[in-house]
């Protein structure tokens, strides 16, 4: 089995998928997968691929094939609520899903919605090895890696009791006794070894009965790529200027540079534009464009040193 990752927007996470079996998720994250990066139009998999990086048995043919038709059924009823500042947007992802089982290949037609939440993620993101999604039998453990894995450079995460039922969807009458047994006892069962020390502390309010108030999930931080002092000094080797426009122009709106200040223009040019391009290729353009925005409203003296510390610190978070 491939090495694949799984990368997708954060607010994917707040989607219920309490009703999908554990072949059917996945599945479905095995499609995100293969889908991470190939645009918005049709797009066509290899069944057998998927099979293996779903890690389901040649045995069962038939049940392969109602795997994916409950996939495709529940892509159907499945929506995606995309919360900014200014609205909250419910939209699907998939617009068509077409089984061809004797041709052993899916074809599927998503939205520019899906655009969004898997090819243009900027910052906000869930990553993580299918295999090791694939590999944990219960759904709920499935649910809580996922969760957990949001922050796994964080190594701890609290859940107040109605967030922790409303992410797991839980049925209504599900107390602290079936929590423990149906919820907490796979995932500490399953997650340890994808979470060094895990540890899940009940959280309760010092009042009569002690109610649990929530829950606290902790675990050693996964170390990311250490950070090298000066690592992006040097100006990349493919530092294109098609960008530096853009750079420009937002720096000029949001106030920063004035469109006459040549000399200023040309600092940022040498010492931050290079940083914002590989902001640009990590994430996106308007990722870029939301650095600057935030950044500019701070307040600063030395301009070019600020927005430079700025950058290669915000870059971090893309190592």
């Amino acid at each position: 089995m491939s090495n694949e990752v799984v990368k997708y927007h954060n607010d994917l996470n707040t989607v219920s998928m309490r009703n999908w079996t554990a072949e059917e998720m996945n599945f479905f994250f095995s499609i995100l997968s293969k889908a991470r990066d190939k645009g918005t139009n049709i797009l066509e998999f290899d069944t057998d691929d998927l099979k293996d990086l779903s890690r389901f048995s040649d045995k069962h043919q038939r049940r392969w094939i109602d795997t994916m038709e409950n996939v495709a059924n529940k892509l159907s009823q499945l929506t995606y609520i995309e919360r900014t500042s200014e609205k909250t947007s419910i939209m699907t992802l998939f617009s068509r899903f077409d089984i061809y089982s004797q041709k052993r290949k899916i074809v599927i037609r998503v939205s520019d919605n899906f655009d969004y939440i898997v090819n243009r993620i900027s910052a906000n993101f869930t990553t993580y090895e299918l295999e090791e999604f694939t590999a944990i039998r219960s759904t709920y453990a499935k649910t809580m890696y996922r969760l957990l894995k949001q922050w796994r450079t964080i190594g701890k995460k609290e859940f107040k009791i109605e967030d922790f039922k409303r992410l797991l969807d839980t049925p209504n009458y599900y107390g602290p006794s079936e929590i423990d047994k149906n919820i907490l006892k796979p995932v500490k069962r399953e997650l340890p070894q994808f979470f060094k020390n895990l540890k899940v502390k009940k959280l309760k309010r010092n009042t009569r009965g002690t109610p649990v108030t929530g829950y606290l999930f902790t675990w050693q931080p996964e170390h990311t790529e250490p950070w090298l002092e000066n690592k992006y000094d040097e100006q990349p080797q493919e530092y294109a200027p098609k960008y530096e426009n853009k750079f420009t122009e937002w720096l000029i709106y949001y106030g920063v540079l004035s469109a006459h200040n040549h000399e200023l223009i040309e600092q940022f040019k040498i010492e931050v534009y290079p940083l914002y391009q590989q902001l640009a290729d990590r994430a996106t353009l308007e990722t870029v464009e939301k650095h600057i925005s935030y950044v500019a409203k701070q307040r600063y003296k030395h301009p070019v040193g600020y927005f430079k510390k700025a950058a290669k610190d915000y870059l971090k978070r893309f190592i």
